[in-house]
């Protein structure tokens, strides 16, 4: 799942984000509703695994770039359920979770120019502490 940076490659990365957000998807989720983002809080649950520390404001940019684009689609695929046939809805699912794997390949891509520190770190709950989520349902899963 590594490559010669230590870090996971793209596709071994949404491979195992879709096993770690399915075990729990309402948690992960929570993580959005408080203004959060689930693709960084996952590679930073990753980086914890891994004993690696990164620099969240280094991240940042990517999110800004992908957000900008996912942001819009997703809340367009919501407010368009409703009205929607099964077959188109899941078009425009599929097409959201193309542009969530584009993320995560940016944030991996950003996270490859600003090399995490080979040290444990906190990653994971410094971000739920920013989004004041420190004590929330995913708690357990920081280090």
């Amino acid at each position: 799942m590594r490559d010669a940076s230590g870090l996971p490659s793209p596709l071994g990365f949404w491979h195992w984000s879709g096993k770690t957000y399915g075990a729990r998807p309402g948690d992960w989720l929570e993580v959005q509703r408080l203004g959060g983002n689930v693709n960084l809080a996952l590679l930073l649950h990753w980086l914890d695994l891994a004993s690696l520390s990164a620099d969240l404001t280094a991240l940042q940019p990517a999110l800004v770039q992908t957000e900008a684009v996912l942001a819009p689609w997703r809340t367009l695929r919501q407010n368009a359920k409703a009205r929607l046939d099964e077959a188109e809805y899941q078009a425009m699912l599929a097409h959201e979770l193309e542009l969530e794997q584009l993320q995560q390949g940016v944030l991996l891509q950003s996270l490859r120019a600003h090399p995490p520190r080979r040290e444990p770190g906190h990653n994971l709950l410094n971000y739920l502490t920013l989004l004041g989520a420190e004590t929330g349902p995913l708690r357990d899963l920081t280090c």
